[in-house]
C-alpha cells in the first residue's frame, strides 16, 4: 500500500473512533509515530549517534525509538534522561542571579505566592519570611493572574534575603545535578541531541547552563515536537521542531494543545525533584530522587504503552519519510474540535502545569457555561487588568471544556469554540511577531 493510500485509511477509520483505545491508536500513536521517524531521520542527516529523550515527555518516544532503530537497523543510541524543569533549573538559578526570576515568576493554572517560592526552592519557613516582607501573607494561597505575578516579580526583585536563599539552594543542588548529567555522558565528544515534547525550549538552555560550568564552549540542540518561542539569545539553528515552530505553523498552534500532549505522552513514574550521591568518593552514583507520588494517570499511560507497542509491530519494508501534514489532519480535528466523548475520554487525564507537579486537574476542567464565557477576549482582559473582580480559573484544555459541558447545545459549543479560536489566534500571532523581533527570520 503507498503512503498516500495508507494516510486515507488512516483517516477513515479515525473518523469511525469510538473508544479511548481506538482514539490512541489512529489518532494519537500515529502522531507519535511520524514525530520520532523525523527525529530520526534528521539524527541521521546530521550525524549524531546518540539521543537523549528527556523525561517525562520523552519516555514513550524513547520506546518507539528505539524500536524503530532495531527495526531499521539504524546506528543510534537512544538514551532515557531523568530530568524535569524543575529538577534542572534549581541548580542553574544561581548562575543566573536576577534572572532566576523569570524562571520562577511565570503565569499558569492556579498560581499562587505559594508555588511561586515552591518553584523557588525555598523552606515553608523561608517562603513565609518572605511572604511578610513582599506583602503577601494573608493572599498567600490566593490565586493570582499574571498580571498580578508580574507585580509580584517586581517586588520580588527588591528583597535581597530571597536571592540568598535561592543562591544557597541553587548551589547545594549544582553539584550532585552536574554529577547526574556527567555520568550519562552529556561531556563525552560524541555528537547528541536532547529530543522533547517541546514548547518554549527552556529545559534545554538550563542544561546547556549547568554544562558550560565543565566545558565553556559546550552548545546543545534539540529536536521538539513543536516551539511557541526559544529563549532570547539562543541561535534558532540549535533548536529543530517537527510540527510548528516560533516563526509560523499558527493555525496548527491554534487547534493544538500542548497540555493534552503531555498528559497523553508521559511516563508511569512521578517526576525526577532532584538528585542525590550514593556511594564512596571513588564510586560515587548519581541517583535520580523522583517524587513519591506515582504519575496519576500512571494505569492508564501504561495502557497506553501497550498499545503503541501493538501499533509499531506494522513493519514496513524501509524507514518512511515523515509526514507533518498528516499529523495535522489528525489532531487538529481531534485537539481543537473535539465530540463529547472525545472530550470526556482524554480531558479526564489529570494534569498540572507547574514546575513542581501540585494541584493536579482534569485536562478539560468541568466549566460552566459561565466560566466558558470568562475566556472571552473581552472578558478575559477585563478580569485581568481588574476591572472586573473575578477569579479566572484556566481550563488546560479549553475545547475539551467546551466540548463536555453538559448545558451547552451544539450552536453554543461552536460560539464559544470560535471565541476560543479568535483569543487563540491572537496569542500565538503576538507570540510569532515578537520571536521574528528577536530572532529573525
Amino acid at each position: 500500500m503507498n503512503p498516500t493510500d495508507r494516510r486515507e485509511q488512516r483517516l477513515q477509520s479515525y473518523k469511525k473512533a469510538q473508544s479511548e483505545k481506538e482514539i490512541y491508536e489512529r489518532v494519537l500513536a500515529p502522531t507519535l509515530y511520524e514525530y520520532v521517524l523525523w527525529v530520526l531521520q534528521e539524527t541521521l542527516q546530521s550525524g549524531k549517534k546518540r539521543l537523549y529523550f528527556l523525561a517525562r515527555d520523552g519516555y514513550q518516544m524513547y520506546l518507539a525509538a528505539q524500536q524503530l532503530c532495531k527495526q531499521y537497523d539504524l546506528d543510534i543510541e537512544c538514551r532515557y534522561l531523568k530530568v524535569s524543569r524543575y529538577a534542572v533549573r534549581v541548580p542553574e538559578y544561581h548562575l543566573l542571579g536576577e534572572r532566576c526570576l523569570e524562571r520562577i515568576c511565570v503565569g499558569g493554572i492556579d498560581v499562587t505566592f505559594e508555588k511561586i517560592m515552591q518553584r523557588a526552592a525555598l523552606t515553608d519557613k523561608e517562603a513565609e519570611e518572605i511572604a511578610a516582607l513582599a506583602g503577601y501573607t494573608e493572599n498567600y494561597r490566593k490565586v493570582i493572574n499574571y498580571h498580578e505575578v508580574m507585580q509580584l516579580k517586581d517586588r520580588l526583585k527588591k528583597i535581597p534575603l530571597l536571592f540568598h536563599y535561592i543562591d544557597r539552594h541553587s548551589k547545594e543542588a549544582y553539584g550532585i545535578a552536574i554529577g547526574y548529567l556527567t555520568q550519562e555522558g552529556l561531556l563525552e565528544p560524541v555528537p547528541y541531541a536532547l529530543v522533547d515534547s517541546g514548547w518554549i525550549g527552556t529545559i534545554q538552555q538550563s542544561i546547556e547552563h549547568l554544562l558550560r560550568q565543565k566545558q565553556p564552549d559546550r552548545k546543545l540542540e534539540g529536536y521538539y515536537f513543536g516551539l511557541y518561542e526559544i529563549p532570547e539569545g539562543e541561535e534558532r539553528e540549535n533548536y529543530h521542531s517537527f510540527y510548528f515552530t516560533p516563526w509560523g505553523e499558527i493555525k496548527r498552534k491554534v487547534h493544538f494543545s500542548n497540555s493534552l500532549f503531555e498528559a497523553v505522552f508521559s511516563a508511569p513514574e512521578g517526576m525526577t525533584l532532584s538528585y542525590r550521591a550514593e556511594g564512596e568518593k571513588d564510586k560515587t552514583i548519581y541517583v535520580p530522587v523522583t517524587d513519591s507520588r506515582e504519575n496519576l494517570n500512571r494505569e492508564r499511560i501504561s495502557r497506553y504503552i501497550c498499545w503503541l507497542e501493538e501499533f509499531l509491530q506494522e513493519k514496513k519494508q524501509s524507514l518512511p519519510q515523515a509526514d507533518s501534514g498528516y499529523v495535522e489532519e489528525l489532531l487538529s480535528p481531534f485537539m481543537g474540535n473535539p465530540t463529547q466523548f472525545e472530550a470526556e475520554a482524554y480531558g479526564s487525564l489529570l494534569f498540572s502545569d507547574d514546575v513542581r507537579e501540585d494541584d493536579n486537574q482534569k485536562v478539560s476542567a468541568d466549566f460552566s457555561e459561565q466560566e466558558i464565557k470568562n475566556h472571552h477576549l473581552l472578558n478575559r482582559l477585563l478580569i485581568m487588568t481588574g476591572i472586573r473582580k473575578k477569579v479566572l480559573h484556566e481550563s488546560a484544555w479549553i475545547e475539551g471544556s467546551i466540548a463536555s459541558c453538559k448545558t451547552l447545545d451544539e450552536k453554543g459549543r461552536a460560539r464559544n469554540r470560535l471565541h476560543a479560536v479568535f483569543y487563540k489566534y491572537i496569542i500565538y500571532i503576538r507570540k510569532w511577531i515578537k520571536q521574528n523581533m528577536i530572532h529573525g527570520r
